[in-house]
């Protein structure tokens, strides 16, 4: 049983905590007045020693042959004390025995802290305390404190790196790192905060009466940097093996709402606990701060956790975080401040809020090329959000529909309860009158997003055919936005076919403008948002325009505005005026994202409706074959690539290497299939197309090495490694050079050992982090009886970069050649569970 000595043993501090209980277990022997406890350094009494004319009974306590202190008893009835002497030291013994017991019910046995149960009651009392002086103020301890400063404070301190410490080192090793992180945490710690240990990876400190926030913070961050040093050599690798740490912390009952507040204590006590476990675990998100107080959660903790299909994000702002739907967040850089134009990457909305995340939509893009990501942060907007005046907008029921479902389904039969409500409510120009333009500013007479999407979901319904456009005004997040818009307004209101009709105008996001064309074509209104963007572009204002028309392929009503924002994603990319529709290549382009963030089936159905907008885009049916071929569908990847080479696409610059590449993908399908023959002619092709085709040699002398044939395997090999030169030659910078590693495998396996280790040496001078070469480096060393410390030392930093089963494997076999057999078993552990 793994015990750490601070909960088995008692301590002095122990006997001061558990005084009274002490002298409680003492009381149902001998009878005092009252007592005293010392700490005698030198000439502690070994007995029991009675001072009959005083009245007074020294007790030494002693522990395992340790003097912990003496207890006098004052005004001891002497002849009790008298027959009792013998009995004593045993009755001490016995009191003590279960002082300890009752210190290991409330300390944690591996770190020595408090239990989470003991926390919890410490943590009612000082709330209760707490409320008690709020609600009687002359009911305090006297001091002359003022009110703010009767709080409490509670700071969770989070192993984030814990669950891989013990998937890869085992429970002892990351107990015992625990052990030592609870050893320098209680480094310094002031006497009157409480450590505990909370979950499996936490532990916590409760600050009774602190002045604030500020308290709470600096304590955390002087825990972090006692607590960093605290690191373990991995037993095999011999690497450093540090905790992972972050902090949250929460303060009573400034963090607690006012309907919380007339809860039980017990209640309170858990809620404030999950507050700072729940900064904690955002300070674990990427670009996170390492302390994250629980009221800046809102305000400036949130992160994008992971890109979603259509332009939505994934953020780690939850319920228990108070997030709501439609609370729009500006997105950051993951580096610098936030006064810096160039790290503003653009504006989300919150559509759905679970517990813990959100789905949020992405509102508009400062740079097309420039994609939200994780590690993104995320700052609340100082203005109030539209979206969450109005129950119809993009936080209320349309949206959670649409982060919940399928695209398209779920969004339009939300907006069909929208128009059947609509309708009952009234005519459509009647809601249209009673909900107000914006009257400030120079974007007066339009509507504001929210209000705007509202219009939409109704109007879209009243027509079979309408056009949705965005026109996006690229300039930097600051003050002149709103004037750059005005300016863009005021041009558009100038061209007379785009105002014909009464189009619905209104705002999409803060850089952007929406407007909604009833019973118009895409195709008529592309040439004059295209003279728009002319315009503004030549008054110096950089514009883009992206259309959508309905009817579109199978696309619903309520998609139109993820394919305008499709469209507009397409007209960046293009030359001026970045006018675009939602067209074939616009589809292809969403799909190219949807595959990038690893969404293959999404991919695959943009592809298709791609292809079913135009036959002939051989771009979409190339990356339609990629795609099948990374599901492991290879017979159908090839009847695609096939198809993309029937259709060769517009003559020009390109055709040729995008056919080279189709031929490869072809090779490698084919090599997948096992049909070697029908492989290596398409690599040939794929070369005749593009000589310089590094990769379509390594396939040709990957064919011929499984084949038998090594000296042609060899001379392909040598080809790509020339090509590799050229092209570093060219770029002016040393590359790694894949080649040279298949080269010195080739070697190894004809014997030829002194050649495969000057070209596995010269691959790792071009890469030094190398893993694969380490390991047939390492290997080379084993095979040739060699110095077993250089192959176990190659194999560590193999294993150490990259942990496959065969770098254990090696390392292994080193440490068996050096005698040492405990260690190869464990290594033989690691590779069978690898």
């Amino acid at each position: 049983m793994n015990i750490a000595p601070s909960a088995c043993d008692l301590t002095r501090r122990d006997l001061m905590d558990m005084d009274a209980l002490l002298m409680q277990e003492l009381g149902k022997f001998i009878q005092c007045s009252h007592h005293a406890l010392y700490f005698p350094t030198t000439h502690a009494p070994r007995q029991p020693e009675l001072l009959p004319r005083e009245r007074r009974l020294l007790l030494p306590l002693y522990r395992q042959g340790s003097l912990l202190g003496v207890l006098m008893l004052h005004g001891v009835k002497v002849r009790d004390a008298r027959l009792l002497l013998p009995q004593l030291p045993a009755i001490a013994d016995l009191c003590l025995e279960l002082l300890a017991r009752v210190k290991a019910t409330r300390v944690d046995a591996v770190t020595g802290l408090a239990t989470e149960n003991v926390l919890y009651g410490s943590m009612e009392d000082e709330a209760a305390r707490v409320r008690e002086i709020f609600a009687d103020p002359s009911r305090g301890d006297g001091q002359s404190s003022p009110l703010h400063r009767l709080c409490m404070g509670l700071v969770l301190l989070h192993f984030s790196n814990g669950r891989e410490i013990v998937g890869r080192m085992g429970f002892r090793f990351a107990d015992e790192l625990m052990r030592r992180a609870a050893e320098a945490l209680q480094e310094e710690l002031p006497s009157d905060v409480v450590a505990a240990r909370v979950g499996r990876f936490g532990m916590a400190l409760l600050l009774p009466s602190v002045s604030g926030r500020s308290a709470c913070q600096k304590m955390a961050e002087a825990a972090l940097a006692r607590m960093a040093g605290a690191a373990m050599p991995a037993p095999l690798t011999g690497r450093t093996i540090r905790p992972r740490l972050s902090a949250g912390h929460a303060v009573y009952p400034q963090d607690m709402e006012g309907a919380e507040l007339r809860l039980p204590m017990f209640e309170q006590a858990r809620m404030l606990m999950e507050r700072a476990r729940l900064a904690a675990r955002m300070t674990s998100q990427p670009g996170a701060p390492r302390v994250m107080p629980f009221a800046r959660i809102l305000q400036d903790g949130g992160t994008v956790l992971r890109a979603l299909p259509q332009g939505r994000v994934r953020v780690g702002l939850g319920a228990q975080a108070k997030a709501r739907e439609g609370m729009r967040f500006a997105v950051w850089g993951p580096s610098g401040q936030e006064g810096s134009g160039n790290q503003y990457k653009g504006e989300v909305v919150l559509l759905q809020v679970r517990e813990f995340y959100s789905v949020a939509e992405t509102v508009h893009l400062a740079d097309a090329t420039a994609p939200l990501e994780a590690g993104d942060r995320l700052s609340l907007l100082e203005v109030p959000s539209l979206a969450a005046s109005h129950p119809h907008t993009p936080g209320g029921k349309t949206a959670a529909a649409d982060a919940s479902g399928t695209p398209g389904q779920e969004g339009t039969a939300a907006a069909d309860k929208e128009t059947e409500e609509a309708s009952a409510a009234g005519s459509v120009q009647e809601v249209r009158a009673r909900i107000p333009v914006l009257e400030d500013g120079s974007c007066a007479g339009i509507y504001g997003h929210g209000d705007f999407l509202h219009l939409f979901a109704q109007e879209k319904e009243r027509t079979g055919r309408f056009v949705l456009a965005i026109v996006r005004v690229d300039v930097p997040h600051d003050a002149r936005q709103e004037a750059a818009l005005g300016e863009c307004l005021a041009a558009w209101r100038q061209i007379p076919e785009l105002c014909a009709g009464e189009p619905l105008a209104g705002l999409y996001g803060s850089n952007a403008l929406i407007f909604f064309h009833a019973d118009s074509s895409a195709e008529t209104l592309l040439p004059h948002y295209a003279a728009l963007c002319t315009r503004l572009e030549g008054a110096g204002l950089p514009v883009s325009a992206g259309l959508a028309g309905y009817p579109l392929l199978h696309y619903r009503k309520g998609e139109m505005l993820d394919c305008a924002l499709k469209a507009l994603e397409y007209a960046q990319l293009l030359p001026s005026p970045r006018a675009g529709l939602c067209n074939s290549l616009a589809l292809n382009i969403s799909a190219d994202r949807r595959y990038a963030l690893g969404d293959v089936f999404g991919a695959i159905d943009e592809y298709k409706l791609a292809l079913l907008a135009d036959a002939e885009n051989v771009l979409a049916r190339n990356s339609l074959g990629v795609c099948m071929a990374a599901l492991g569908r290879y017979h159908e990847a090839r009847r695609h690539f096939l198809e993309a080479l029937r259709y060769k696409g517009d003559a020009g610059p390109e055709r040729q290497e995008r056919i080279a590449q189709t031929h490869y993908n072809l090779g490698t399908v084919c090599q997948q299939l096992g049909e070697r023959r029908a492989a290596a002619r398409y690599y040939r092709e794929c070369i005749k197309d593009a000589p310089e085709h590094v990769y379509a040699h390594l396939r040709l002398g990957q064919l011929c090495e499984e084949g038998g044939r090594r000296n042609e395997a060899r001379r392909f090999y040598e080809l790509a490694a020339a090509i590799e030169d050229r092209q570093a030659e060219q770029a002016g910078e040393q590359r790694p050079s894949l080649a040279r590693r298949y080269l010195a495998r080739l070697a190894a396996r004809q014997r030829h050992g002194g050649e495969a280790r000057e070209l596995l040496h010269d691959t790792l001078l071009r890469n030094p982090f190398d893993a694969a070469a380490m390991l047939l480096l390492a290997r080379l060393y084993l095979d040739g009886d060699e110095d077993p410390a250089m192959a176990e030392l190659l194999a560590r930093k193999s294993v150490g970069l990259r942990d496959t089963p065969e770098g254990w494997q090696v390392l292994a076999r080193a440490l068996r050649a050096l005698g040492r057999e405990e260690e190869a078993s464990l290594a033989e552990a690691h590779a069978s569970v690898g």
